[in-house]
């Protein structure tokens, strides 16, 4: 039982986390240890849900991240169908973190953790800081708590973790087996760890416990390597065994005995475990003097251990150039084994980019020239992450093995009983330090099915990227996260931490705060990306744009939450019709709108968060706001002298908007004592357009003599304000004659036209003589005809002439009146004539 300490603590800490009501299916195995497989493929093949068809930027990305106390170096594990007590059953994902928390959060919807416990807290002590043990001190930042990934038991429910913590002033390694449905300690207080073994002694204040770990025949398996510099500092790299029930120490072995290293970090890898539960190591380079001997140090080696016998030591490797190898702190160890599966081949390298291909069966210990080995090729210029392995039957295209090493290409190699000497694809990007980790996806070995997946680093940023490539084919990158990083940018790079991929997600840590990322299919979508909004006036709403939210999923979708993020959030408003959960294949809106108070680009994003663990969507937004100004030209009208009671031609006023907002017209109005003398008509609207034009025209209507002056007021809004225009005219007098006064055509045959007779309208005055009509009058008016060049008017002191003519259609004498009305007035010539 748990004691009462413990008890209450975890009481605390429950007391505090968030009831998520999601019940779990069983629709993918757990995952128990670093790397999938004792073998340590790094393959999942029972991945159903996600595929190189479905995974693009368009239809998978973020869900959910899940906070930790601290950065986390452990891969997270999974198991499905856990009863949380109190909880229900839920798909649980595991996070251990540098602060030696343990957190168990919901895999499919995220939200706050189920449980979490404080393994230091339960011995009232605390992590211990890094740097305060590194050598040099400076070069980790935050605690040293559970480094490695841990390793869980399916049949009893007990997680086997290290964790690392402060006691009475230094360094101690303990190891707890934690009930993985609450988080109590049913074996007791974890256990200290230390050794003595051929001479030397396990001292916790050099060494770090890296290398994830695993179970073999009942034992749970725990390595330990250097602190970060390896140099000059009194360790021996260690392998430890604990049976899993007693939690006593079964067996040790140290890796050399007189010298300095030798340590045992893998990049976290954890050693691989073959079918008879033996347990292969790659051991790092040692200092000093002497390495290798072949008796009791095993410099550079893979080490062949028995479990049930002590680790006592079975077989080993040692390439024949060790001795270069450690010199050159080209530590084998650098990276860790991979067992082929379904043979007795054990595949590997480290820092100097040799691949080796060894047989279990005989490893062959030392030989000159490697002649044991079966293949030995240089594949990169430093293998870091590590290989993972696709085993493939012949038919769908055979076993493909994957490696991204240390400033060099992403490669696949394939497999048939050795590896191909050259690579059959490669991808196009090179990472340098801390090198990419790979994991790989795919439902057995369908063809579609394989996605390799890896994180890498940005090297001006550090932030860390995701990328899925097709594992047919690595050449051709599905997805990464930096193709929307608004939406899938998650933090800063966890070095060596590969993702775990499960149940149609991806779980990525990340670091500077530690947090787990999920990705996976998004089950909605949302169009589109951006809204681009243009320039409007300040303090003026633009006209609203929409986005649209399409569920794609299986199951009615809910919207937790729509908000706005960025330095120009306040800019921008939204109101929609998602409040109501959105059936599968049915959508809903959000109309968003713009309006800003200063001047400038504003820019935000809206983020659609989908309820339950489904993820964020983000449109971009951007739009501008200018302060109004506009024009009006020329400053004034001058219409000179018109007639009373005639209208002037019409003279335009040119309106410029000079911003680049549309310009609001409130009004356009005429003032002054003689406003009624003047009109006007325009194109301008309610608004001009930025950068746009428009023109008002004015006209002038004395209706008596003298000066006659008014304005025209162009009003617009947004704070423009007033732009004036002065008017100025004169209403004159008209004086006009017309000669002669009298035409005689005398006798003209009927059905016949006279020659033409002139009258001259003749404009006296100095304003235009506006002509209102020129008419024919009297009872035989049709036996006359004119035709005239007067037009509309008669421009001051200018004439016009009317051209009349007689065509009788009847004997007798005929007469009629030629009418000319103008200026308000009209004079009259008589038109005489006989028919014969």
């Amino acid at each position: 039982m748990i004691c009462a300490k413990w008890m209450s603590a975890l009481g605390v800490l429950l007391a505090g986390t968030v009831s998520v009501s999601v019940t779990a299916q069983v629709t993918a195995p757990a995952v128990l240890q670093r790397g999938y497989d004792p073998n340590v493929s790094g393959a999942t093949l029972a991945e159903t849900t996600l595929n190189t068809a479905n995974v693009g930027p368009a239809s998978f990305g973020h869900l959910f991240k899940l906070s930790l106390d601290a950065n986390a170096y452990a891969q997270p594990l999974y198991v499905p169908n856990v009863a949380i007590p109190g909880l229900g059953t839920h798909n649980v994902l595991y996070v251990a973190t540098m602060n030696d928390s343990i957190y168990a959060f919901d895999a499919d919807a995220g939200g706050g953790p189920l449980w979490t416990v404080n393994l230091a807290s339960f011995l009232s002590t605390v992590p211990v800081v890094w740097a305060n043990f590194n050598f040099p001190p400076v070069s980790n930042a935050g605690n040293l708590g559970i480094l490695s990934t841990p390793v869980i038991d399916p049949s009893t429910h007990i997680m086997y973790v290290v964790a690392c913590t402060l006691e009475n002033g230094t360094m101690a390694y303990r190891l707890h087996a934690i009930d993985i449905t609450d988080g109590s300690e049913p074996y007791g207080p974890g256990v200290l760890i230390a050794g003595n073994r051929a001479g030397a002694t396990f001292d916790a204040r050099y060494l770090t416990q890296r290398s994830s770990l695993v179970l073999a025949k009942n034992q749970v398996i725990i390595a330990f390597g250097g602190m970060q510099s390896e140099t000059g500092q009194p360790y021996t790299g260690w392998v430890m065994s604990y049976d899993e029930l007693t939690l006593q120490q079964s067996g040790s072995f140290n890796t050399v005995t007189a010298n300095t290293g030798g340590g045992v970090w893998q990049s976290g890898r954890p050693p691989a475990v073959d079918g008879t539960g033996d347990v292969y190591v790659f051991v790092g380079n040692a200092e000093g003097s002497a390495g290798y001997d072949g008796s009791s140090s095993f410099s550079e080696s893979v080490v062949k251990l028995d479990p049930a016998q002590g680790l006592a030591l079975v077989d080993w490797f040692t390439p024949s150039k060790w001795s270069y190898l450690d010199s050159h702190d080209l530590d084998l160890s650098g990276s860790g084994p991979l067992l082929i599966p379904g043979t007795t081949l054990i595949a590997g390298g480290g820092k100097g980019g040799v691949l080796y291909l060894l047989d279990t069966t005989n490893l062959g210990k030392f030989v000159a020239n490697d002649t044991q080995v079966v293949q030995e090729q240089s594949i990169t210029s430093r293998i870091a992450g590590g290989p993972v392995f696709w085993n493939r039957a012949p038919a769908n295209g055979g076993a493909l093995m994957y490696d991204w090493g240390f400033n060099d290409v992403l490669k696949e190699y394939p497999f048939s009983g050795v590896f191909a000497g050259s690579p059959s694809s490669v991808g196009t990007t090179t990472m340098a330090y801390p090198g990419p980790v790979l994991a790989l996806s795919a439902n057995a070995d369908q063809h579609g099915s394989g996605l390799l997946w890896a994180t890498t680093q940005e090297p001006t940023s550090k932030a860390g990227i995701l990328h899925a490539y097709d594992a047919e084919n690595i050449a051709s990158e599905l997805w990464n996260s930096l193709m929307v990083p608004g939406r899938d940018g998650y933090g800063t790079l966890a070095n060596y931490v590969p993702p775990l991929i499960t149940n149609g997600k991806v779980y990525v840590a990340s670091f500077y705060p530690g947090a787990i990322d999920a990705f996976g299919l998004l089950p909605y979508t949302v169009q589109p990306a951006s809204l681009a909004f243009g320039t409007w006036q300040t303090n003026t709403s633009s006209s609203p744009l929409l986005v649209t939210v399409t569920n794609i999923g299986g199951v009615a979708l809910s919207i937790g939450s729509i908000t706005f993020s960025g330095a120009n959030a306040a800019s921008f408003s939204q109101t929609n019709t998602c409040g109501s959960p959105v059936g599968v294949g049915a959508t809903c809106t959000i109309s968003v709108v713009f309006k800003s108070s200063a001047s400038g680009s504003s820019t935000a994003t809206l983020n659609v968060n989908g309820a339950g663990g489904t993820g964020t969507q983000m449109v971009a937004l951007n739009g501008s706001a200018a302060a109004p100004s506009f024009t009006v030209a020329p400053a004034a009208l001058a219409f000179g002298s018109i007639a009373t009671n005639t209208t002037s031609k019409p003279q335009p006023v040119l309106l410029t908007n000079a911003s680049s907002a549309a310009l609001p017209i409130t009004g356009i109005v005429l003032a002054g004592t003689n406003r009624a003398l003047f009109s006007q008509t325009n194109t301008c609207g309610s608004s001009v357009p930025g950068g746009s034009t428009c023109t008002i025209s004015v006209v002038f209507a004395p209706t008596s003599g003298g000066s006659k002056t008014a304005t025209l007021d162009v009003n617009a809004g947004g704070g423009a304000g007033t732009q004036t225009v002065a008017l100025s005219g004169t209403g004159g007098t008209s004086s006009y004659t017309v000669s002669p006064t009298s035409l005689a055509f005398g006798s003209i045959t009927k059905n016949t036209v006279s020659a033409a007779q002139s009258v001259t309208v003749m404009n006296g005055g100095s304003a235009a003589l506006p002509i209102t009509s020129i008419a024919l009058e009297g009872t035989n008016r049709s036996q006359f005809k004119q035709t005239n060049t007067c037009g509309g008017s008669v421009p001051g002191g200018s004439s016009c002439t009317i051209s009349v003519k007689f065509a009788p259609t009847s004997a007798g004498s005929k007469t009629a009146t030629l009418n000319v009305t103008a200026a308000g007035s009209t004079q009259k010539a008589t038109l005489g004539g006989t028919g014969i």
